[in-house]
């Protein structure tokens, strides 16, 4: 979805409010509570925020629900700040695979927690991967913590951690780190929520 400051102003308004306050509502889930009053802010802050800068043409989806982010977690919202951003952003989202017998996987993309420079910080890497199963979590609670966890570009990931310097074994040797992060991550997550089962990782890249 893209929205266009050129359309017009008043149809504008109620279009971006309504779109934050749906995606928010519809990534949060039924177990984080946020009153409509507190989300309406938020949606109208950012709906300001963007008529003031009209230097730009359009604003894609993904941006508003950034910018919604942002400001929920500046009123003290931040469980669903994270959510809203994971999902609303397509961090995490669900797929199905032939290996999962057509069993529902949800699966992270590892490559959109990097930034585009030549330096990925390895403690904010991992720091942001705890966080980010922290807020998501509770999309297995019905399943009493049966389910899959879909790991996608852990080895581009990998090497972009170590640098040019990395060799392909250590490369390897980190994919399988972080997957292993994952896997303690996700038991010690189930302990505190009295799951049965513990979410299988998974790494979606070849060879690892």
């Amino acid at each position: 979805m893209i929205w266009d400051p050129h359309q017009d102003s008043e149809s504008n308004q109620s279009v971006i409010v309504s779109y934050i306050m749906d995606e928010i509502g519809a990534v949060c889930g039924k177990g984080v509570f946020v009153s409509r009053d507190n989300l309406e802010q938020v949606a109208r802050a950012v709906e300001t925020f963007l008529e003031q800068d009209m230097k730009v043409s359009a604003v894609d989806s993904k941006y508003l629900v950034m910018l919604a982010s942002r400001a929920l977690s500046s009123v003290g919202e931040t469980l669903v700040a994270r959510k809203l951003l994971v999902f609303g952003t397509g961090l995490v989202k669900p797929s199905e695979w032939e290996v999962t017998d057509g069993e529902s996987m949800w699966v992270l993309d590892l490559k959109k927690m990097t930034v585009k420079t030549d330096i990925v910080l390895e403690m904010v890497f991992f720091n942001s991967l705890n966080i980010i199963l922290d807020s998501i979590a509770d999309i297995w609670d019905e399943s009493d913590g049966h389910g899959v966890l879909g790991l996608r570009h852990v080895c581009s990931v990998a090497s972009a951690l170590l640098g040019t310097s990395g060799k392909k074994s250590e490369v390897r040797a980190l994919s399988r780190e972080i997957r292993r992060l994952c896997d303690s991550k996700l038991e010690q997550i189930g302990d505190e929520r009295g799951w049965s089962e513990f979410p299988l990782v998974m790494s979606l890249d070849y060879q690892v």
